[in-house]
Formats: structure tokens, sequence, C-alpha cells
């Protein structure tokens, strides 16, 4: 019974559909003049392609008679080509948007033998027209007409729902990845016009999960300075509003940024709005990020960047765009961001005028930290001597005057005084250890999107940004720390605390370390290992001190 009635319904709902399309035959498509069907298409970076004649302003609806009105077609068009280091833009006339961003020097590690699309089809940015009544116009599908000026691209098209009309020129700058953007709007007044950040980058490295826990937005305000706000910092559909005036937005992964800048002097950005993107899984990978580019005297201007975040490229962009990344937490960016800045510089030159690899570069940094903390290591080794030949009669003061903390203080101080030394001195003297501690808080920060040692090897390291995939480095790194702390004990009393320290320190840092970028830990390594020779004379130093207080008097006399 149950195959009588499946068949029964088999039949009637084929006779329907054959009845259906002779009542109502379907139109055939429209051909081009070589007889093939007309569709969308996105030309590949390296061609112009045109496949429709759209007019500016042209509704993107078809209209009720469709086979007079063609539904209008995309058309793309090249600019900024640059086979070295620079990129490769590819714009559609819908919406006047970039669609593809090739960085002709970076590979796509996560898809060998192609090289980095910031986009992969999607678009770079997007605009909005926002009127004064606040209603929003998407113009990402309206057709825009194409006019190419040299290198120069020149849109226009009608505001859908407004008299008005608006021109977007880009303009591409001689660095390859940065382009002139200028809005002209006729026929309307006031409004803004919106620019959409990217939504999401496609993952071009091998560590896919560490290249989309890196995707962030970054703006830099007249009230916050530079700031960075990770997707993953935001809920879905949370909003934010940072209000202006404001001099960069951008978008970036772990190593690449879409900024938006201001002009140099120019009117700055009157607000962001960023958004929550949805979330498919833990890691967030989508978010949203409005620009507010203010209209005035009915043009605004802006110029894009997209590309490596290279700090020098960033750097020469001025408008402290080199802070797209700003190191630390907040409490401490004042500190760490221009012990960055300073480190980075330093690299770079250490590579460009003394042609050293990077592995080389870092182990001569490390090694020079050491030798500029010589003199202060050298110092603290003194004081802590002289506390060392002091403390038996602290010791005694102590114990004299346990019951008259006043006097006991007193006759420390006298002690103090005597020997030209101050009670903060043990404080001082662990600075030359402290002291470090913020360059490899710093390093720590910088070696998570320093495009400069993505992919650089170093003996059996393949990528020097990357952590060790055999757990040499950081198992160096650590004994070489326990070897230090150990030295640092000998000839001092017994501290259970501080072997226990001893101990510990090691294991924190190699479980920290452990799948920190290889970099880092060789930097870190190299710095332990420089240290050594002078701990070890400072621990003899300590033996011969402490041989000449506990020698008794009758034998000094004999010797």
């Amino acid at each position: 019974m149950d195959n009588k009635r499946f068949l029964t319904a088999a039949v009637l709902s084929l006779a329907v559909i054959v009845g259906f399309n002779f009542l109502f035959p379907s139109k055939k498509p429209a051909t081009t003049p070589n007889g093939k069907a007309d569709s969308a298409h996105i030309a590949s970076p390296a061609t112009t392609t045109n496949t429709s004649t759209a007019t500016a302003g042209a509704n993107p609806s078809v209209s009720a008679d469709s086979t007079h009105t063609p539904a209008p077609t995309a058309e793309t068009t090249t600019i900024a080509v640059r086979k070295d280091s620079g990129a490769t833009f590819t714009l559609t006339n819908m919406g006047a948007t970039p669609v593809s961003a090739i960085m002709n020097a970076y590979d796509n590690r996560s898809k060998p033998g192609t090289k980095v699309d910031l986009v992969a089809g999607k678009s770079l940015i997007k605009y909005s027209y926002v009127t004064n009544q606040k209603a929003q116009i998407d113009l990402s599908t309206v057709p825009f007409s194409t006019q190419r000026l040299g290198d120069t691209l020149l849109y226009s098209a009608s505001i859908p729902g407004t008299p008005g009309t608006l021109s977007l020129r880009y303009t591409p700058l001689p660095d390859g990845h940065t382009f002139h953007v200028t809005a002209t709007v006729a026929g309307v007044d006031g409004g803004y016009l919106a620019v959409h950040m990217p939504e999401t980058f496609d993952v071009v490295e091998r560590d896919s999960a560490a290249d989309l826990r890196a995707f962030a937005y970054s703006y830099n305000s007249k009230h916050d300075g530079a700031r960075s706000i990770l997707f993953q910092s935001l809920d879905p559909g949370e909003k934010k509003l940072v209000e202006g005036p404001i001099t960069w937005v951008a978008a970036k992964s772990k190593y690449f940024v879409v900024g938006l800048l201001t002009p140099k002097n120019g009117t700055p950005f009157d607000e962001v709005d960023l958004v929550g993107g949805a979330r498919v899984s833990k890691t967030a990978t989508q978010g949203q990020a409005m620009v507010a580019v203010p209209v005035k005297n009915g043009t605004a201007a802006f110029d894009v960047y997209a590309g490596p975040q290279e700090w020098r490229r960033l750097h020469n962009l001025e408008r402290d765009f080199d802070h797209v990344n700003p190191y630390g937490w907040a409490i401490f960016r004042g500190v760490l961001q221009p012990i960055a800045t300073s480190v980075i510089r330093l690299v770079l030159w250490m590579h460009r005028e003394l042609n050293l690899t990077y592995g080389l570069v870092l182990i001569a940094l490390g090694v020079l930290i050491r030798i500029i903390l010589w003199p202060l290591n050298q110092s603290a080794m003194r004081n802590s001597l002289k506390m060392q030949a002091l403390q038996p009669q602290l010791q005694a003061l102590q114990t004299k005057y346990k019951d008259n903390p006043e006097k006991q203080r007193t006759e420390m101080m006298k002690v103090y005084a005597d020997h030209n030394m101050s009670p903060l001195s043990p404080i001082l003297g662990c600075l030359p250890m402290l002291i470090p501690m913020p360059i490899l808080l710093a390093l720590f920060f910088v070696f998570q999107n320093t495009i400069e040692f993505r992919g650089v090897s170093f003996l059996w390291l393949n990528d020097l940004s990357a952590h060790d995939p055999l757990f040499i480095l950081p198992v160096i790194m650590a004994a070489s720390m326990y070897v230090l702390s150990w030295l640092g004990m000998r000839n001092t009393p017994p501290n259970p605390q501080a072997k226990i320290m001893s101990y510990m320190m090691p294991g924190m840092f190699l479980i920290f370390l452990g799948k920190a970028a290889a970099g880092l830990n060789l930097y870190y390594a190299a710095q332990n290992i420089a240290a050594l020779p002078q701990q070890w004379l400072l621990t003899r130093n300590k033996a011969k001190v402490q041989n000449a207080t506990t020698t008794p008097a009758s034998a000094k006399k004999k010797s």
C-alpha cells in the first residue's frame, strides 16, 4: 500500500511540473553577440573586464519588463599594480569598492602557491550615505559608471532615493599599498559618508587559530589615544560607540592591516560604530565597524592602506599609524610602547646596517642588553657584598634594641651612614634584575605581529615568528634561567623560599613561553647565557667576602 501511495504521489508531482512548464514557459536568457549567455564576472587582478555599460545612477533593481531593462552586471578594474613589494587592487563598479587586495610580496601560507589576498572576493571597504534625517542608504549594490584617467579611477552614481549624486576618485600613492579617496557629493545638503571596514579576513597563516585570534579593530582618538579591540572581546550584537575626533581606524589580522586614515592636516572622522559579529565557534571571526566621514562643502577625503604591518611602512604614513598595534595593557602602555618601538627600530637597523640575519640579530640583542646592564649588575654586586658584611652588626642591633624600636631604627641608620649606604640599598640592588622585564614584555607583544620575522628561518627553525616545533629553545631558555638562579644562591645564607623560586620560575617561563614565538625564546636564552660569566664572577666575589668575614682574627694575624 505504501509503495502504491508513493508511486501515485510521484506521478502526480511529475504531471504538475510538466503542466506548469507547458502553461508558463520560461524566457530564454539574453545572449551576447557571441551567442553565449551573459553573466556578472569578477576579473582576475591582472585583467580589466567590462561586461556591461551600466550608466551612472541606474537603479539596481530590475524593472517589471525584464526583457527591455537587463539587470546591471559588474565590471572590474585593476589599479596600483606593483610586482615587487606593492599590492594589486581590483575594484568593482558595483558599490565602487575594492574586492581584491593581493600582497605581491607575501605568500599565502595556508594555501601554498598563492599570494595573500586580504579580502578574497569580499569588500575591502563598503559605502553608505547617511542623510540629515539619519536615513542610511546602502550603496554596495548601486552600479557606478567608471572612468579611468591614467592610474586614477573615477566612479559616479546617483544616491538612491535622493536627487543627489556621489563621485569617488581613487588615486594610488607611490608606496604601492595606499590610495587616496576623494568623495564629492552634489544635489543633497548635509549628511555624511559612512565607510564600512572589513568584517573578516581570509586566513593566510599555517596556524589558523592564532591568525583568527588576532582579528581586531583599532583606532586613534583624541580622547583615548591608540586602542585595539579584539573581535573576541565583542559579544555578538554588542555595540560600542567611539566618539571623535579620530585620526585613523583599522581592521587587522595577525600580520596585515586595512587602515582608513584622515588626510594629513585634514578633517578627522566623527565617530566609529563597532558591533560584535555572529559566531559559529568559540573564536570570533567577524565584526562590524562603520566610520563616519564628514562631508564638508560637498567633499570628503581619506586614505586607505591595505598591506603588511611592517613598522617602517606604517611609520612613513605618519599620523601615528605605527601605533596600530598598541603594545601591552592600558596601564603599562605608556612604558611598553616606547620600549617596543625602540627595540623594533634597533632590530631593523642591525639587520640592515650590520647585514645580520634576524636570528643573529636577536642573539646580538640579548648579549647587548647584558653588556649594557653590566655596570648596574656590578653596582648591585657591591651593594650586596656590603649588605652581607653589615648583617652581623644589624642583627646585633636588632637583638640589643628589640624592646626599643625607635632606638633600633636610629642605630641602624647610623650604621648605614657610616658605610655610605641607604636602607633602600637592598631594593636598589634588585633593579638590574627588573630592568630586562619591560623589554621582555615589550618583545612578547612585538613578536605577535612583527611581519619582518614571518617565515624567516634560523638553524632548525623554519619560522622565527612561530613556536619552536621541537621545543629545544624553550628548554635551553628555562635551563639557563635555572643555572643563573643556582649560581646566584651559592655562597649566600640558606633561603628555602629562594630555593623554591629557583625551581618555580624556570618552570613557569617554560610553560608561558613554550608556545611563544621562537624568536622570543632565542632572545631570552641568549640573554641568560650571556649573563652566566658575570654571575659566576659575582659568586666568586661573594665567596671571597664571606671567607674574609668568617676568618678568625688569630688566623688573620698568623697570615
